[in-house]
């Protein structure tokens, strides 16, 4: 038997894009105009523009892969990259515009809170109708329940609707569903970091776990830490293309430097919030030579400048900044109080 779950070629999702607000009255000539304009846009191989005020985007466009069984594959982008297309297309719930996709085993999906849940059923129905949903047997579930309830922590309101659960409830209960009923593919979004911190480490451990079963995780964050702890292989999407597809380390790296400061300052000069009283106008990483850069050699000083307005005079003002890494997250936190050292207490000395 083949190593190979899923296998996709040349992927592509169609959709249109409606820029003309819909009329409240059409009347027959207006159908018949734009009908022709179709129909002339077809003639003369116009592909963007499907009629007036009409636009094809391509979600996605010629992405293809393989992936092996027991892979933890994390899929990163920015925002409209195509990521949460490709995964509904992977669970089935839109069909691809062109392309091909292969799965070998039963895929389950925490693609958004509460995927499959009915609000005005119980928690307890609700395993159950999820389970038969995601192609389990009664007898399968009922043998898993017990160890659903307590991975999701929601015993004392089992017997709850789960229209009054709050969303991280209801995440931890759809996850628990999604990952315990033993799928060869769990597929999942970002919905964990609706979760709290011990609850997305708790979720991280169990997908962990169900690769080394030899199952197979497709795993969506914007938490690269995430993304690093737990998967061997990414792909990186831009634009409906997968422009990389290589180990974690890389692509991650190759996602953050894409995104990086060019010439290491920020500039904002938009207008002041009525609401606010400072704001931030500019920053500044420089290096011991006092050069704006953004490769700093560890070995040597680094100086970061903040410059802002104060708009509203008064006393006791902070501008605090946070050095993060990746892997670990917080590395330390500093902050500039604008007030005497007797107004600020002991506690910051």
């Amino acid at each position: 038997m083949s190593d190979t779950i899923i296998r996709v070629e040349n992927l592509s999702k169609k959709y249109q894009l409606n820029h003309k607000q819909s009329e409240k009255y059409v009347a027959l000539r207006d159908v018949l105009a734009n009908r022709a304009k179709q129909l002339k846009g077809r003639l003369l191989g116009s592909g963007e523009e499907t009629s007036q005020g009409q636009e094809d985007f391509w979600a996605l466009k010629d992405v293809s892969f393989e992936v092996k069984r027991g892979d933890r594959v994390g899929i990163i982008g920015r925002n409209g990259a195509g990521k949460s297309t490709l995964l509904k297309i992977l669970s089935r719930i839109t069909e691809p515009t062109e392309g091909r996709i292969d799965i070998n085993g039963r895929v389950a999906s925490l693609l958004e809170v509460g995927t499959g849940f009915h609000p005005e059923l119980t928690g307890r129905e609700n395993i159950y109708l999820n389970g038969a949903i995601l192609g389990m047997g009664r007898v399968e579930i009922r043998r898993k329940f017990d160890e659903i309830v307590n991975f999701a922590e929601v015993e004392r309101f089992l017997d709850t609707p789960v229209k009054r659960y709050s969303s991280g409830m209801y995440v931890r209960l759809a996850f628990a569903v999604a990952a315990h009923l033993e799928p060869e593919i769990l597929v999942v979004d970002e919905v964990l970091a609706v979760g709290d911190l011990e609850f997305q480490k708790k979720c991280l451990g169990k997908m962990e776990d169900v690769s080394r079963e030899g199952r197979t995780v497709i795993f969506v964050s914007h938490t690269m830490g995430a993304v690093i702890s737990l998967c061997n292989r990414a792909f990186l999407l831009k634009q409906g293309s997968c422009i990389r597809d290589d180990t974690v380390d890389k692509v991650v790296a190759e996602y953050i430097s894409s995104g990086s400061l060019t010439n290491g300052e920020i500039c904002d000069t938009s207008p002041l919030d009525e609401n606010k009283k400072l704001k931030i106008r500019k920053i500044r990483l420089v290096d011991s030579y006092g050069n704006v850069s953004t490769e700093i050699d560890s070995r040597t000083n680094i100086f970061l400048e903040i410059d802002f307005e104060i708009f509203t005079a008064g006393r006791n003002y902070s501008v605090s900044f946070e050095v993060s890494s990746i892997r670990y997250g917080c590395i330390f936190t500093s902050t500039f109080w604008d007030a005497k050292p007797q107004e600020l207490g002991e506690k910051y000395f």
